[in-house]
């Protein structure tokens, strides 16, 4: 890895090439096995194992313990008491639109030992496209990177109140200093993250503004999960183009897959919704995980990328430390719990099937309806979801319509 000087320590660059990529991993099996990984992965448990040794976390995770509540959803539960109160201080967010604010806590104030490494995707005259993810030694680090990636920085750093083992923040262009509002790439430095991981239960969230950001910096949340989740198998509608929908949680949203597109066509797509959602005044989460090709049963060994994306209600102010977020993992089935439940907010991880607890008496006690009804209250109103499902709808089919274009257009 190639290094450089930040705070008078070294920083280390993971360069990869797109021969690096692993586009199918093995699915989740009943037998418990474990999971994959690749040279990525190493690199990054390696560094986070380092980093914990040498005391930058405010708490280890020793405590944290895990329950699946049963179900038909297998909502993952983990209570996790000490996140409620050693974790940075979150900013007060009151609009969607909330611009930049260089003097408040922001991801360029990170010191270097909480840096896992820099992310540069370089370029080798010898790729070949093949993905298969065991080609990336000399080539990467023998390759040359574009002038584009030479003037941006794509960092990885730990989160030092972390929610599970390899906790990190995916920062994209992290001395550009953009609100937390996505781009395309954005998404596709996330996209390209996630292929690089062998890991079946490696995962990224986004929480936009009004939704659980906790700071006004683009970052996506990156861990592992050794648990399957609802998003990683659960069934989609065909809604139009590229576009699916997804009913199988309490709080409804969209969806996307990588299988029969490109990486750049994959976020070109998500961005399209992002801006709509953020131009129209809408705060939005974000899930990407590894699991089944949409239409596929459960057993199927055919995996693929999977982008969630839910529209839902606003949450204004400053996200408290003792609630439970209902935000970006939350979304996709995986609860991380810390308190009581006085006031319940959803978040992409909550959203995604993934619940952490704070507090032993509410995570020894909540049910599948009670999770239910949790999620369910990060939705938007009936009428308005089915405005912008309609919305989603026709950009879907005009998205289509013009990929047929270009299809029939004479080639010389």
């Amino acid at each position: 890895m190639a290094t450089e000087n930040k705070d008078a320590e070294e920083v280390e660059t993971y360069d990869y090439t797109e021969e690096e990529f692993i586009p199918h991993v093995t699915p989740w099996e009943k037998d418990g096995s474990k999971s994959q990984v690749s040279k990525f992965d190493k690199a990054v448990f390696e560094r986070w194992d380092r980093a914990m040794a040498n005391g930058v976390f405010r708490y280890n995770i020793d405590h944290i313990v895990t329950r699946i509540i049963p179900g038909s959803k297998q909502y993952v539960a983990q209570l996790n008491t000490l996140r409620a109160t050693e974790r940075r201080k979150p900013q007060v967010i009151t609009s969607v639109y909330q611009p930049f604010n260089p003097k408040s806590f922001n991801f360029t104030w990170v010191k270097s030992k909480e840096v896992i490494f820099n992310i540069r995707k370089v370029h080798s005259p010898s790729a070949n496209g093949d993905c298969n993810g065991e080609a990336a030694g000399e080539t990467a680090r023998n390759g040359f990177a574009s002038k584009d990636e030479e003037d941006v920085r794509h960092c990885l750093v730990v989160n030092v109140s972390p929610m599970e083992y390899g906790h990190c923040l995916l920062l994209p262009e992290v001395d550009m200093q953009r609100p937390q509002v996505l781009t395309q790439r954005a998404l596709e430095v996330a996209i390209e993250t996630m292929l690089l991981s062998k890991h079946r239960g490696f995962r990224l969230g986004f929480n936009s503004l009004c939704a659980f950001a906790s700071v006004n910096h683009l970052h996506f949340h990156a861990y592992y999960l050794d648990y399957e989740l609802i998003v990683d198998h659960c069934p989609v509608e065909h809604l139009g183009g590229k576009y699916y929908e997804f009913t199988a949680l309490p709080c409804p949203g969209f969806c996307l897959q990588l299988h029969g597109s490109t990486v750049k066509q994959l976020a070109q797509e998500a961005f399209k919704l992002s801006s709509y959602f953020h131009k129209a005044d809408i705060a939005h989460n974000v899930y990407i995980n590894r699991g089944l090709i949409f239409g596929e049963q459960r057993g199927s060994e055919l995996t693929t990328i999977r982008l969630f994306i839910w529209p839902r209600k606003k949450y204004i102010g400053k996200k408290s430390s003792d609630e439970f977020n209902v935000a970006c993992i939350e979304l996709g089935g995986h609860l991380p719990i810390k308190d009581e439940f006085e006031t319940v907010n959803m978040a992409c991880v909550e959203l995604a099937g993934h619940e952490n607890f704070k507090e032993a008496d509410g995570y020894y006690k909540f049910t599948e309806e009670d999770v239910d009804a949790i999620v369910d209250a990060a939705n938007l109103r009936k009428e308005e979801y089915e405005r912008i499902k309609k919305e989603v709808i026709r950009m879907g089919l005009e998205s289509a319509t013009h990929d047929d274009d270009e299809d029939d257009t004479p080639r010389s």
